[in-house]
């Protein structure tokens, strides 16, 4: 067993965790990704971005007996306002993979729950899954590697892809599709679960690293994707999420200046000691995090940093 699993199971045995939650003046905002229907995704899974339903239904149930579980708007109100987060926790998703609405709305609806999908405007329209999910980019992947694709290839997936394709070489057989769990969801499924209650919200336009653009490819991030959540769901989102937790003061002004009421970036990022609206932090989930750990960070007991992908 690992150090880190032992030093969390030791964490909530002592009743450390227990009281760290009841000290803990601030509110948790909790960020997911994908929701598969087994156990395990496997190797398929090498980022740990598509948790198994057991996993989210044991956290659900955790959360709501241990934390007040309030929609994403009463979280961002109540930081707006000064008031007290202590014990407030809010539920998101990144990316509104098929999973979510096929998995985890279902799960969350049943347990009288609130949560947040950020949705990647061109993703639903696409045949394709999303570029992380590409097997050839889960064999080329390295944590250097990523901070290249996130910078010189601006995040933008269409270039990844093509450049690992021309690596590889046109004498070697191209990888295997991603699997059909992997893809993004329909707007059919995202206009229905909005509908019943799920809210929406902007993760870009292409899932581009948003510092490394120019001004016009900018506003298609931030401000034109937008524009086509509302034409294919007839909502008008309110938050918008950072592709991969990246924002400068120019992309964090773009997104208050687009009228957002707040945006997310990741726990990691280097102005989460100092957020305000337009940056406040959220707490990756990995698909695979034991229970011990999950609750420790949950109440801010996390010296490690965790940045996944997408």
């Amino acid at each position: 067993m690992r150090l880190a699993s032992l030093y969390y199971r030791a964490l909530r045995a002592s009743g450390l965790l227990t009281l760290a939650r009841r000290l803990s003046s601030g509110g948790v905002i909790l960020c997911y990704h994908n929701v598969v229907a087994g156990t395990n995704a496997g190797a398929s899974d090498a980022l740990g971005l598509h948790m198994p339903l057991p996993t989210l239904e044991r956290q659900m149930r955790w959360l709501a007996t241990n934390y007040d579980l309030v929609p994403l708007a009463q979280f961002v109100d109540r930081f707006s306002r000064g008031a007290s987060l202590r014990g407030a926790a809010a539920v998101t998703f990144d990316d509104a993979y098929a999973g979510v609405f096929d998995h985890a709305w279902p799960l969350l609806q049943a347990l009288n729950l609130p949560a947040t999908v950020f949705v990647v405007a061109e993703a639903p329209a696409r045949d394709d899954g999303f570029w992380w999910d590409d097997p050839g980019v889960l064999r080329a992947y390295s944590p250097a590697q990523q901070r290249r694709w996130l910078t010189a290839d601006n995040g933008d997936g269409g270039t990844i892809v093509r450049a690992l394709a021309a690596a590889r070489g046109s004498g070697q057989p191209p990888p295997p599709a991603p699997r059909a769990w992997c893809r993004p969801a329909t707007w059919h499924a995202i206009t229905e679960a909005a509908r019943s209650g799920l809210q929406l919200g902007v993760h870009s336009a292409t899932h581009r690293s948003l510092p490394t653009l120019n001004d016009r490819d900018l506003r298609r991030e931030v401000v034109e994707s937008r524009d086509v959540i509302t034409r294919h769901t007839g909502i008008t989102p309110e938050f918008f999420a950072y592709p991969y937790g990246l924002w400068d003061e120019r992309v964090r002004q773009a997104v208050r200046s687009a009228g957002y009421r707040a945006g997310f970036t990741l726990e990691e990022g280097p102005h989460g000691g100092t957020a305000d609206r337009w940056t406040l932090p959220r707490v990756n989930v990995p698909a695979r995090i034991e229970d011990a750990t999950f609750q420790a960070w949950t109440a801010g007991l996390n010296p490690r940093s965790w940045r996944l992908l997408a």
